[in-house]
């Protein structure tokens, strides 16, 4: 895929780099999961890096978005699957095809593994979300459930 630069769209999407944590930070809060750095370094640093792959959104030397992936093999198929873990815009740059860029990206880092079924998951209360994953065509397939087990550590 060839990527717009920042001269055509006012932002770049480029794989991440340990300087976008304070960016991300931002991002995560606006997610509902408000975290520090260290915290989020720590987290990203178990991530096997085969299976798990970030990129930002930069515009004017700013990380206004990223997106978090994650590939791996699965029961029901004999390809790996791609789960989009996390995607955040900063409220100041949506709208302006940031979003969709991000997606596209990951996708296209999909495609490029081999893997033709994306999938994530998005929060009851992110109505906006949902219709932005719609129009990008994504389709609702089923619902997911939670049970905590004790206490986050």
């Amino acid at each position: 895929m060839e990527k717009a630069g920042p001269s055509e769209t006012g932002f770049q999407i480029r794989p991440f780099s340990p300087s976008d944590l304070d960016g991300m930070v931002a991002l995560m809060a606006d997610l509902g999961y408000p975290t520090t750095a260290a915290e989020l370094a720590a987290r990203m640093a178990r991530m096997p890096p085969e299976f798990y792959h970030t990129f930002v959104a930069e515009a004017a030397g700013e990380v206004v978005g990223f997106i978090g992936l994650g590939t791996m093999p699965v029961f029901e198929m004999d390809q790996p699957m791609g789960w989009v873990l996390a995607l955040s815009v900063a409220s100041s740059h949506r709208r302006k095809g940031i979003g969709r860029a991000l997606l596209a990206e990951a996708e296209a880092h999909c495609l490029s593994l081999g893997i033709i079924d994306v999938r994530l998951h998005s929060g009851i209360q992110r109505s906006e979300a949902h219709e932005f994953y719609d129009t990008v065509g994504y389709s609702k397939t089923g619902y997911r459930f939670k049970k905590v087990l004790g206490p986050h550590s």
